[in-house]
């Protein structure tokens, strides 16, 4: 174990204002492998309490929407797709990324585990199963729909508490010239950008390009390529394919020698990152405290899961944020986890003194909204690397 964030509520655990319905609390605890160098936590909800009715929804972010955008036409750079070939997305949400290959004509199925998402992704028009993702699902489909040229997670692979069946399920379902597109939160970089809050109940596992591949290549599968993105705080996109005959590209041998030299295959590293943490904490604590003996308001912008470690590791309570404003309608109303502090609409609430900016990784989308705010006096708590004020 390197870094234990305590016993913390499910990230997710939204309830009505009105709700006295107890919220418990679990193990949070990250741990490091020393055989293959995993990073993962210690403690696994069951899947059916996290991903069944859960508040999450892909689209409501404009700079999430032009990324997988992006992702679809880099996809469709590296694969012909032909008459009848489809796209599969894993954890497809609300349909948000097949949507991007609905409207050039390309047929999707949406696999997605919560029912309001589910229902969302076929009013749309995308197809979706509402099913958990796993090896039996997986002969399923190709029974039904046939081998899948396209196979696409986005946050998806290092939620899945049957990893080894999705994997078994992926490689089966997988067409024998198909890719699977996996995106991630890189590993080295949540640690660089000292991310604890990265840290919670539905990431069980995180990835370096190392441990990735080495997860890989027990199911017959390997990374072909990999691209780094700066979205959710710096993720990887690895492309996968049929391990049998894969040449890694350079920028794949390239990252796992820079891992290696960075140390990020070594305890060390995550003990450091441990301490940052701590660092962390306290230099928010100073912050938070100074501005409230100024009797500065502060509003928590943002509810996003993330935002629940934070809050709970840092000690934040209603004290401390009048409330939480948030523009996914399915969190508003309702208290942060395990928490009294509420959470609204933010058009909702009259703009406070200060923001504490827990939706950090779209840092610069809502900066860019905020600049009439920022240009009256107000200030925003950005809290990683390091809290500072601007």
């Amino acid at each position: 174990m390197v870094l234990s964030l305590g016993a913390q509520p499910w990230g997710n655990h939204f309830l009505p204002i009105d709700s006295d319905e107890p919220v418990p609390s679990f193990p949070l605890d990250l741990f490091f492998c020393h055989d293959c160098t995993l990073v993962q936590i210690g403690y696994t909800i069951p899947k059916e309490f996290m991903f069944r009715d859960h508040k999450y929804l892909s689209g409501t972010t404009r700079s999430l929407r032009a990324h997988f955008a992006d992702v679809a036409r880099r996809i469709l750079e590296r694969v012909a797709l032909r008459p009848g070939d489809y796209v599969l997305d894993i954890g497809g949400n609300d349909g948000t990324f097949l949507r991007c290959f609905a409207d050039r004509g390309i047929r999707g199925l949406n696999v997605e585990s919560a029912y309001r998402q589910a229902k969302i992704s076929e009013e749309h028009g995308i197809a979706c199963v509402n099913e958990f993702f796993n090896a039996g699902l997986a002969r399923r489909l190709r029974e039904t729909h046939g081998p899948a040229r396209v196979i696409h997670g986005s946050g998806i692979l290092f939620h899945m508490e049957e990893l080894h069946s999705a994997l078994d399920g992926i490689a089966h379902l997988l067409a024998a010239d198909g890719i699977v597109v996996a995106e991630f939160i890189y590993l080295p970089e949540m640690i660089r950008n000292n991310a604890f809050d990265q840290v919670y109940h539905e990431h069980l596992v995180y990835y370096s390009i190392w441990s990735f591949e080495q997860l890989l290549r027990r199911h017959a599968l390997a990374i072909e390529d990999v691209e780094f993105e700066a979205i959710h705080g710096g993720s990887c996109i690895a492309y996968v394919r049929h391990a049998r005959g894969v040449a890694p590209a350079p920028a794949v041998r390239e990252a796992v020698a820079a891992e290696r030299a960075q140390g990020f295959d070594a305890l060390p590293t995550y003990e450091a990152f441990a301490a940052r943490s701590q660092d962390v904490k306290r230099a928010l604590r100073t912050i938070v405290d100074g501005l409230r003996a100024q009797g500065r308001r502060i509003h928590a912008l943002g509810a996003p899961v993330k935002g629940s470690t934070f809050v709970h590791f840092c000690g934040l309570t209603e004290a401390d944020l009048e409330c939480a404003v948030e523009v996914n309608p399915m969190k508003c109303d309702t208290y942060l986890p395990g928490t009294r502090i509420p959470v609204y609409h933010q058009d909702a609430v009259a703009p406070p003194d200060c923001y504490l900016l827990l939706a950090w990784n779209f840092q610069d989308e809502i900066l860019e909204k905020l600049a009439e705010f920022r240009r009256g006096g107000g200030q925003i708590l950005v809290p990683f690397p390091t809290p500072r004020l601007i």
